[in-house]
């Protein structure tokens, strides 16, 4: 996703893909959800090539 990008912002379209990857990803790999923030987290940092993600980009991941 990264790769598009002049700089380090993520955009609303991310925001979409990673919940939506992240949905399928804890689905699939019935990750508990103690667990969810972390691996919203990771997967992010996977997908977007950034080391800092927002948190409150986080929060909105991870939210049922």
């Amino acid at each position: 996703m990264a790769e598009g990008h002049s700089d380090d912002r993520v955009t609303a379209l991310d925001c979409e893909i990673l919940r939506g990857a992240f949905r399928k990803s804890v689905v699939e790999n019935r990750i508990a959800e103690r667990e969810w923030r972390m691996h919203a987290k990771v997967l992010a940092r996977e997908l977007t090539g950034l080391d800092d993600i927002d948190p409150d980009i986080l929060d909105w991941i991870v939210r049922k």
